[in-house]
């Protein structure tokens, strides 16, 4: 009888290991990927002239500094922070700079495709809750700055990595 018994929970332990195994093995693993620096993502906010959309310049917020918008607002004396469109002259050209806000990022990228590595606390969260940060540049024709074979795209990729560790530093 006891040799029965150990022969029936050796193979109920099976049969619930099994059990138990079969539904995680239907599920797929999401992937997601880290953004080292940057990332790049095309068919953001469109403009006037242009068919397809703009092209971002996407990074992790820093949830404990302040709204990335009102630094840009701070840094380049725009009056209020809710502005999220402003001209700036780089190498002598005019630039408009277009920064996201948290529901357009959401509309024209899917961004749970992104891990986030820096997860602040509640109480740490000083500005913005979003994830991350979307910039889109065009120049005075409204061509796409960071569109792939934009004679501009080095350039602003530069001020805007330069402008995003000023930030991250801040």
């Amino acid at each position: 009888m006891k040799r029965y018994i150990k022969i029936l929970a050796v193979k109920g332990f099976l049969l619930f290991f099994i059990a138990m195994s079969l539904p995680m093995g239907c599920i797929t693993p999401r992937h997601t990927v880290e953004i080292k620096e940057y990332v790049l993502l095309p068919n953001g906010k469109k403009v006037l002239g242009n068919e397809k959309g703009l092209t971002a310049f996407v990074f992790e917020n820093k949830q404990s500094k302040i709204p990335f918008s009102q630094y840009a607002a701070l840094k380049y004396g725009l009056g209020k922070y809710t502005e999220v469109e402003y001209w700036v002259t780089i190498e002598g050209q005019k630039f408009k700079i277009m920064i996201y806000d948290n529901d357009e990022l959401q509309k024209y990228f899917d961004t749970s495709v992104f891990m986030v590595t820096e997860v602040e606390t509640e109480v740490n969260i000083r500005g913005s809750k979003a994830n991350f940060i979307g910039i889109s540049v065009i120049d005075a024709a409204n061509e796409d700055c960071l569109a792939e074979g934009s004679l501009y795209q080095n350039i602003i990729i530069t001020y805007l990595r330069q402008l995003k560790n000023e930030y991250y530093n801040s």
